[in-house]
């Protein structure tokens, strides 16, 4: 499960969630990622479920004062994923994030990618032609380094993995798109576990919103 919100500066945060449940409680482990490095490190979780509520104490091993983290969802969005706020509470702090992001992807995976930071990774052997991924976010008219493009010429955002899709010059999937226009990845060829998904930026933009040096191992590169 991988969490996503906005912080009070504007920048883009995720978590990523591995959590076990027994009965009402939970344990496992959250990290905190930046996209384009793979240093997180994982913190260990307990929590409990409220109602509507998931709670979540974290274990700061770094010696710094334990943080509780609640989840409310509130709202669930088939193009968004499930929405609802954040509470992050420090000692002598508490800060509300609203349009907290919780996203499921049985397909995938978030692991450290050999090309850039963090990349999603098949989690079962995938079919050609199988749907891996649909790329949940709000629609928008400005391309970012991140926004997929749309049938008709807007972009996506993505707000879950989709935004750790990483590019590949000869991909492990392709893009194609639902009435809507939203994007949704198939494999273009039979993916083993623990492939990464990847595709062409190229193949779906004529222009990039930023450049960078293609690191996937092809022999010959598009970017």
């Amino acid at each position: 499960m991988l969490g996503f919100f906005v912080d009070a500066g504007g920048k883009r945060r995720f978590d990523r969630f591995h959590l076990l449940a027994h009965g009402d409680r939970w344990d496992g482990e959250i990290l905190r990622l930046t996209p384009g490095r793979s240093d997180a490190v994982p913190i260990a979780v307990t929590g409990r479920v409220n109602g509507a509520e998931l709670e979540l104490d974290l274990d700061r091993r770094d010696r710094r004062p334990a943080e509780a983290l609640r989840v409310r969802a509130e709202t669930p969005d088939i193009d968004a994923g499930y929405i609802g706020t954040l509470d992050m509470q420090q000692p002598g702090d508490v800060r509300t994030r609203t349009a907290y992001v919780l996203e499921e992807a049985p397909a995938v995976r978030l692991d450290p990618s050999p090309t850039h930071g963090w990349g999603t990774v098949a989690v079962a052997p995938l079919a050609r032609g199988a749907e891996v991924l649909p790329i949940r976010g709000p629609f928008s008219a400005v391309q970012t380094p991140y926004s997929f493009r749309t049938s008709d010429g807007r972009h996506v955002e993505p707000t879950g993995y989709g935004h750790f899709v990483n590019h590949a010059c000869e991909p492990s999937c392709e893009i194609v798109y639902r009435p809507d226009g939203r994007p949704v990845l198939v494999a273009r060829r039979d993916l083993p576990a623990g492939t990464e998904i990847t595709f062409d930026y190229t193949a779906t933009e004529g222009k990039l919103a930023n450049s960078f040096a293609c690191l996937c191992p092809a022999d010959a590169h598009k970017i």
